[in-house]
């Protein structure tokens, strides 16, 4: 369709940049056109499978459930799906398109939030051996040995339970 459009178009216009600003803007009417009339046609379409899909329940209400109307049933909930399913992704494409235009608008506000988070997660100081320091190096530091020493590996040693049970399992159970 936008080939045929493109090559369509006779403008006798002698400035090129003229005649590339017409031919998009007529390109451009011929695709609002088309996508009007798919999107007429794909509404239509959901309304006729909805109707159909009614159809098919009120039979199984009544107690005519037979092989070929489950199956038929099947197919009109799978188109159904389709549907919904091209008209979800094209929502998320138009969500795409107005972030990309709309979106450094709230980039400075959002910046802005993480900024002010990250002020107040930071850590200022610490306690060490009963001094406060808040030289960043040193409170580096002693995070660092901190967790080093609290995750290394704990060697070979086996725990043993230093407690008697008062229930114990005879050989039957």
């Amino acid at each position: 369709m936008v080939t045929s459009t493109w090559n369509s178009f006779n403008l006798a216009d002698r400035n090129g940049m003229i005649k590339f600003k017409k031919k998009l803007q007529g390109l451009k009417k011929e695709i609002r056109k088309w996508v009007t009339d798919f999107k007429s046609a794909q509404s239509s379409s959901t309304k006729d499978l909805k109707k159909k899909l009614l159809d098919i329940d009120k039979v199984l209400d009544q107690g005519g459930v037979t092989d070929d109307v489950l199956f038929t049933r099947m197919e009109i909930m799978k188109q159904l799906h389709n549907l919904n399913f091209a008209n979800s992704i094209d929502f998320i494409q138009k969500a795409k398109v107005r972030w990309a235009i709309e979106g450094d608008e709230n980039s400075k506000f959002f910046h802005g939030v993480i900024n002010r988070r990250r002020n107040n997660l930071s850590v200022k100081g610490i306690m060490i051996d009963g001094a406060w320091v808040d030289d960043p190096s040193r409170v580096k530091e002693e995070f660092r040995s901190h967790f080093e020493d609290r995750y290394s590996d704990p060697g070979t040693r086996q725990g043993s339970i230093n407690f008697t049970f008062p229930n114990k399992l005879t050989v039957d159970q």
